[in-house]
């Protein structure tokens, strides 16, 4: 049997990440909000949990610390969060949302559940629950080889 890339499980994924991230990017530009799919999840994790390190950024986030480093310097310079020495380690770098994060919050949100009705029109309830069980276990897999 010859080797079919378009029918890896693998590639597929990598193409749906793709294509999702051009969704996302389209429905942003759409609504004229100065912020990227990247900053946004950062942001996301930084609204259920204000004040955390960058390391817990990045272990929630599951990106690596430098990228993370990097989108929260960009979020800085576009005046949605700001850098603070931990009170306790002055090692760790604390990340605090400015005033501005929540002005974008509600119209950001909103481009997200868009994209993610768009992206799951046709599917039932109970096919996302299979499918999320599956990514999870993917995404453990991956995981613990990366560990």
């Amino acid at each position: 049997m010859e080797y079919n890339l378009d029918n890896t499980i693998n590639h597929r994924i990598a193409t749906l990440a793709i294509l999702l991230k051009r969704q996302v990017y389209r429905i942003i530009a759409e609504n004229n909000l100065e912020i990227t799919p990247e900053q946004w999840v950062i942001m996301y994790y930084l609204w259920k949990e204000n004040g955390l390190s960058i390391g817990e950024i990045a272990a929630k986030s599951k990106k690596d610390f430098g990228n993370v480093t990097r989108i929260i310097d960009k979020l800085e310079k576009l005046e949605y969060v700001n850098k603070r020495k931990n009170d306790k380690d002055s090692r760790i770098i604390n990340i605090y949302l400015l005033p501005k994060a929540e002005d974008i919050k509600e119209p950001i949100t909103k481009c997200w559940e868009k994209s993610t009705n768009i992206t799951l029109k046709g599917i039932s309830d109970s096919e996302q629950e299979i499918l999320l069980n599956i990514l999870n276990k993917i995404e453990n897999n991956i995981l613990e080889n990366l560990e």
